[in-house]
Parts: C-alpha cells; structure tokens; sequence
C-alpha cells in the first residue's frame, strides 16, 4: 500500500512533468525524496476531517481544562466540535462563515435554544484560535446568535401548591408560600419582608426589589 509520502511525491512529479515534459523524472524524484525526508506527511482523504482541526480541538479542550472549565461543560464542546470537524473537512484557517452557516443549517430540526449551544460552542472555539493566533481572523463574527422564542412563565397547578403547602415545616415557611402565591412577588423581595411592610386594610404588602426600589403588591386569591 502507498504511504502518504509516496502519494504526495508521485503527484508533485505528475504536476512538474505535466509542465515541463523534459524533466528528469528519477532525479527530480530523487532530489524531492531526499527534501521530503525530513517531514512527516499525512494523507487527507475526504471522507475524514483534516488533522489540522482535530489537533486544534485537542488543544482548546485541553486549555480550557487548565481554565477549570466543568466537565460536563467540556464533554458538550467535544462532542459539538468534533461533529463539526466531521462536516467541514478543513484546516481551521480556511473555515468561513459560510461553511459554519452550512453545518448549523443541518440541525434546523433543533430548537433555537439547542441551536444557540451549537453555535456558542464553536464560537468559543474560534475565539481561542484567534486569541492564540492560529487564524487572523474569527468567521463567527458575522454569524448571529438565534433569537431565543420567549416563554411565558407556568403558573403552579392546585396540586402542585398543595404539595408545597404540605411539605412546610414550619409556620414561617408555610407564610413564606402564602405571601408568594398571593402577591406573585419575586422570591428575593419576600425575603426581605417585615411585619411593619404590611397594610392590612388594604390587603397589600410593600416589597422592595433591586437598588430598595419600591412596590406595592396586592394579596390576592
């Protein structure tokens, strides 16, 4: 079988002699081989990425390890970067938008959100290979993020306020659940209640968000 240093020879050969038919074909080959020693060659095939992105994953994950990066965090980065390394096939500084563009496009059956993680992954990537200065330029710049459909917050069934009612421990935590059924208050402005807070004519309590801005909220049921 013909190794990868044999195959890159034999197709310099066949270019230089295509050019120029009166070549010394076994000297040139000769002097080439002699060059050729010295390096270690890979053949790319297109069927499989180029060696030059699978390295360059190799390294960031490993950097970003070093950073204290989790490991689950690390896993998703490995398993978003090497499906994209099998889809471009390139050297990483031959990469375009385009080519990002084309890859994230095959998972148009993914939600904006899965997407998004998709597109962040490889953006940290080329952050990386850019800060480190392995390309001069990072594709993803002109690639914007999807917009992320915006959900309505779910309210708590009847039983699933029950549950919580029956799982408090204490009076405090029990009034803790009340308050913030009744009134819809964010949790950190029922922390920061006070007895003195409370209009009880009204039914009204008065919480403070952030900078102490202040609100009134009703007690409803």
């Amino acid at each position: 079988m013909i190794n990868a240093g044999e195959q890159l020879l034999s197709d310099i050969i066949s270019v230089l002699y295509d050019r120029d038919p009166s070549i010394d074909v076994e000297s040139t080959k000769g002097k080439l081989s002699t060059v050729m020693s010295k390096y270690h060659t890979v053949l790319v095939t297109e069927d499989e990425p180029h060696p030059d992105i699978k390295d360059k994953i190799e390294l960031y994950l490993s950097a970003k390890k070093i950073e204290g990066l989790k490991p689950d965090t690390l896993r998703n980065y490995r398993l978003d970067l090497n499906c994209f390394a099998n889809r471009v096939k390139r050297k990483v500084e031959d990469i375009t938008a385009a080519d990002i563009r084309a890859h994230l496009a095959e998972f148009n059956h993914l939600k904006l959100s899965s997407l998004g993680r998709k597109l962040n992954s490889i953006r940290s990537f080329f952050v990386w290979l850019t800060s480190e200065e392995f390309i001069q330029r990072d594709p993803t710049l002109k690639i914007k993020s999807p917009k992320l459909e915006k959900l309505m917050p779910k309210a708590l069934t009847i039983e699933e306020l029950e549950m919580m009612r029956e799982s408090c421990k204490s009076p405090r935590q029990r009034a803790f659940v009340e308050v913030l059924y009744a009134t819809g208050a964010r949790l950190s402005e029922v922390q920061r209640l006070n007895k003195s807070d409370i209009n009880y004519q009204n039914m009204s309590v008065k919480v403070y968000g952030k900078g102490s801005k202040e609100r009134e909220v009703y007690f409803s049921y």
